[in-house]
């Protein structure tokens, strides 16, 4: 039931916002910076200034444009989207040369070893493994398991976010999860219940 109130009030505070509540925009900001940082920080590999520049132009773009804004089912899943959005169309304009090889271009998402946390020191072995095989995924699996382990999405706000559908998002899940149970690390969520860091957390 909690989750639920906390989505009626985050709802509520969209429809505020876009309604011009200065307030209401403030608490969305102040809700959502770090994982949409985070999210950008992944995209723009690593580059901190231009993460956070990303995630402030897309906070100015919808307070500018709030009166088209539509009502959502899902604010963060929206604001992911534009965020995303943003960022590709950004990269694009910086290398006008390279547009026609950027258009199709994925987001290649590395992960370090700090946010894959261990909670045994003897477990390093393990942990090196770990980081390594999800580095060497495809760049769109390793985009939903970040995600999806990462940044708490379901796989509807996934599908959403990255402009797939439903079943796509499963299969490349599903596809990353194979991966990891082939590379010997048959106990995938165990695993990730010892070593991702929770969005929560």
């Amino acid at each position: 039931m909690a989750d639920n109130f906390e989505n009626i009030d985050l709802n509520d505070c969209w429809n505020a916002f876009i309604q011009g509540d200065e307030q209401a925009f403030a608490e969305i900001h102040k809700m959502h910076f770090e994982m949409l940082y985070n999210y950008a920080l992944k995209m723009q590999f690593g580059d901190e200034a231009l993460s956070d520049d990303s995630v402030q132009e897309l906070f100015i773009k919808l307070w500018i444009k709030r009166d088209n804004l539509p009502e959502v089912k899902s604010v963060k899943a929206y604001i992911m989207t534009s965020l995303r959005r943003h960022i590709l169309n950004s990269t694009r304009n910086r290398h006008l040369a390279e547009l026609k090889s950027l258009v199709s271009r994925q987001p290649d998402i590395e992960f370090s070893q700090d946010e894959i946390v261990m909670k045994k020191e003897e477990d390093s072995v393990l942990h090196n493994k770990i980081t390594a095989l999800i580095n060497t995924l495809p760049k769109r699996q390793k985009e939903v398991i970040y995600l999806h382990y990462f940044a708490g999405m379901d796989h509807n706000q996934i599908a959403a976010v990255m402009s797939i559908n439903y079943q796509s998002v499963s299969n490349l899940k599903q596809k990353a999860i194979k991966k990891m149970r082939v590379s010997g690390l048959l106990e995938w969520s165990l695993i990730i219940s010892l070593l991702y860091r929770s969005v929560n957390s």
